[in-house]
């Protein structure tokens, strides 16, 4: 189907756009889009690369195989290596449905490199906030669920305020990972340790309380993570026990 292109010739945009229709055909056979999926592959140009992202913009009717073809698209998104990384980076700032390409750079990129990659992602949806499909910026703020770093964490603090509910309850989820980060990474102390924390989250309440006899305060996600985020910064905690 594809022979008449030579191996070495780099693709036109019509020839990507040809074969990027059939790889996002979600009525269509399992075998044109995985055929498709290769030859995109194959070519290895960004914008191949970048057209063969878009077959995650799509489900096909069969679960198991639609699954399978995302598992098979993001294992060859990880074989082109850093060639793959600015295509998805790319995606990520105009797509939604950015879970498994969010996955296929975190396999690609050290964790030193991916972090900043990340928070660019989130900082150019962020600045664009107000012209950005609510759906953009919640699916994208979802799959940075894992990857949570006081950075990340900073930037999601933007879309606290965002109009959108489901928007600012995934950006109150993911802040919620720096409660596992200080899981993760600090020294299990029990007890102590969850009496500094919650010590830490109230301590501002309790200093006012008798000011505010009557008001309403309300604790969520982000209020916490301002409260305690830099104790996932800090592994050494025996300054903050007594």
């Amino acid at each position: 189907m594809f022979d008449f292109l030579k191996r070495n010739q780099a693709p036109s945009p019509r020839q990507i756009d040809k074969v990027v229709k059939r790889l996002t055909e979600p009525q269509g056979e399992d075998a044109p889009r995985v055929e498709a999926a290769e030859k995109l592959a194959e070519w290895g140009t960004p914008d191949a690369l970048y057209g063969l992202l878009k077959r995650f913009t799509i489900s096909s009717k069969n679960i198991t195989q639609d699954i399978e073809e995302k598992r098979m698209v993001v294992q060859m998104l990880v074989d082109k290596g850093h060639e793959a990384a600015d295509p998805i980076l790319r995606f990520l700032s105009s797509h939604h449905n950015v879970e498994w390409p969010v996955r296929a750079l975190s396999q690609i990129l050290s964790q030193e490199e991916l972090i900043p990659r990340l928070v660019e992602a989130l900082e150019k949806v962020a600045a664009a906030s107000a012209f950005t499909p609510p759906e953009h910026k919640s699916d994208l703020i979802r799959a940075m669920k894992g990857h949570v770093t006081p950075e990340i964490a900073a930037v999601l603090r933007q879309f606290l305020n965002d109009d959108d509910d489901d928007v600012r309850i995934a950006a109150i989820d993911a802040i919620a990972d720096v409660a596992v980060a200080v899981n993760s990474s600090v020294e299990n102390i029990g007890a102590r340790r969850l009496q500094t924390v919650m010590e830490r989250v109230l301590d501002d309440i309790s200093f006012g309380a008798t000011d505010r006899a009557g008001e309403t305060v309300k604790i969520d996600a982000g209020y916490v993570e301002r409260h305690i985020g830099d104790l996932a910064k800090n592994t050494d905690l025996s300054r903050f026990i007594l």
